[in-house]
């Protein structure tokens, strides 16, 4: 730019230089605003030619960022296509084809606190005893599906030294809320299902803008021994997080009296599974994309070896008093 401005100047002073010099010599005054506006011209297009570094910077830096991003999606469409070589419709028996991780993200958005109090009469005093339990359940629409014994309490137990104590009382009122923050929001009961161990509430209209479950039910009748899941639950009441396991039998546990083997309505969990994640939905991966497939219902103490409910008995209940497609749809 500086080249072209010189040349401007040559022309100007080759064309006008006589005329210009004579004013120039007749009145002290214009030289020195002449000698001004040269120095002027001439600091300008020093600016113009800094300025056009500058913003050739700028295109440089914004060019490499653009090829980094193009970069990053390539490989993560060579990602995608390496993994619709291996697509067959099964669950997966690894987490390998999980390309969308915000996915999951949303799927433990979903997952919510539930409080139950519970008002307990005893025999001898008729006093009235409160006592609050707390447990997690899944936001499926406007519903919350749950386990029934994380929202039941049938005896007053209390702490000792010695262990729980059962005190004789009768149980004569329970309301459970779904907790958000600072707000508890009473929870209406739609299904319990003592048999199956569900229940589901409908949550009140016009309240929280919760998210719902992003991924759509899965079929249990189709895992298979190996199939890899992730468990959403609160272990030990250390807050919500997910864990991966697998299924290692397709029934009950052997050598344990509740659930006994003869129940085909639960599944058995390996390496994912912990105290405090009683009603924590259990997902099973088909071609990537996570599907719900079950409620974790009990664990064999701190092992990480548990159980869960499978989804398909549990739509087959909840179909008695809603459509499943109002249950869960994916997004």
């Amino acid at each position: 730019m500086l080249y072209y401005f010189v040349l401007i100047i040559k022309s100007f002073i080759s064309r006008f230089g006589g005329l210009v010099g004579k004013r120039l010599r007749a009145c002290p005054g214009l030289k020195a605003l002449a000698a001004a506006a040269v120095g002027y011209l001439i600091l300008a297009g020093q600016w113009g030619c800094v300025a056009s570094r500058t913003e050739v910077s700028r295109v440089e830096k914004r060019t490499y960022e653009i090829a980094q991003e193009l970069h990053r999606l390539q490989n993560e469409l060579a990602e995608r296509l390496k993994a619709l070589e291996r697509l067959d419709g099964s669950y997966d028996f690894s987490n390998s084809l999980v390309v969308n991780k915000n996915l999951l993200y949303r799927v433990i958005d979903s997952i919510v606190t539930i409080e139950t109090e519970t008002v307990f009469e005893t025999y001898r005093t008729s006093e009235r005893v409160v006592k609050v339990s707390e447990g997690i359940g899944v936001v499926a629409g406007a519903y919350v599906l749950t386990l029934n014994h994380v929202v039941t309490q049938d005896d007053l137990q209390m702490e000792s030294p010695l262990g729980p104590i059962t005190f004789p009382a009768r149980r004569i009122d329970k309301t459970s809320y779904l907790v958000s923050e600072d707000e508890r929001l009473i929870l209406r009961e739609i299904l319990r299902n003592q048999e199956l161990d569900i229940a589901l509430f409908e949550m009140p209209e016009n309240t929280l803008n919760l998210p719902s479950l992003p991924c759509p039910v899965g079929n249990s009748d189709e895992l298979a021994v190996g199939s890899f899941l992730y468990i959403v639950g609160n272990p030990f009441s250390s807050g919500i997080n997910m864990r991966e396991g697998i299924v290692s039998s397709l029934e009950g546990l052997v050598g344990v009296d509740t659930p006994s083997t003869e129940r085909d309505d639960l599944f058995v969990i390996s390496n994912g599974v912990l105290p405090g994640d009683s009603g924590a939905p259990v997902f099973g991966l088909r071609d990537g994309v996570p599907e719900l497939v079950g409620l974790v219902q009990g664990t064999l103490d701190s092992t990480r070896i548990g159980w869960a409910v499978k989804i398909n008995p549990i739509l087959r209940a909840l179909s008695q008093s809603l459509t499943t497609e109002t249950f869960c749809v994916a997004e």
